[in-house]
């Protein structure tokens, strides 16, 4: 049986790791529909004569890889489930001090099945976080070069 200290850390967790997925999935969105928009207007710019042929050719590729990533990915899919964790875990983490452990440990299983799938990289980041909120500042998990890029994005 874990501590009423490490459910409440848990629940912190899951919470700082859906916010931060959610954060991830929408910032992928934004710069997918922006290349879109971008790649559009390149692939308009084949029926002016005065612009080269290799601007629209690109903006053609770049129409269709970020709209082919955009559907398959479905990031704006993705943040909202995330979201919808992270308002699970901020009502969960707001009736805590209502229930003993017991219960309370059983609400954060019943609330981790319909998780959304989690990022790995941003696993750390997350426990980062929280232990900063802590002021653990010295049990800080060292990230990879990946896991600070994922952490600057989310």
């Amino acid at each position: 049986m874990k501590s009423r200290h490490e459910l409440i850390g848990n629940i912190r967790y899951a919470t700082r790791l859906t916010q931060r997925t959610a954060r991830l999935y929408r910032r992928v969105q934004t710069a997918g529909v922006f290349i879109a928009i971008v790649g559009g207007s390149g692939t308009l710019s084949l029926l002016a004569s005065t612009v080269p042929a290799w601007v629209g050719l690109l903006g053609a590729a770049l129409l269709t890889l970020s709209g082919a990533a955009l559907v398959a990915i479905r990031p704006a899919d993705k943040a909202a489930q995330n979201e919808a964790d992270t308002r699970r875990y901020m009502a969960l983490n707001a009736k805590a001090h209502q229930l003993d452990d017991t219960a309370l440990d059983a609400a954060l299983d019943e609330a981790h099945q319909s998780d959304c799938a989690e990022i790995e990289p941003l696993r750390d980041v997350a426990y980062n976080d929280v232990v900063c909120e802590y002021g653990r500042s010295d049990a800080v998990v060292p990230l990879t070069s990946m896991q600070r890029v994922m952490a600057a994005i989310a």
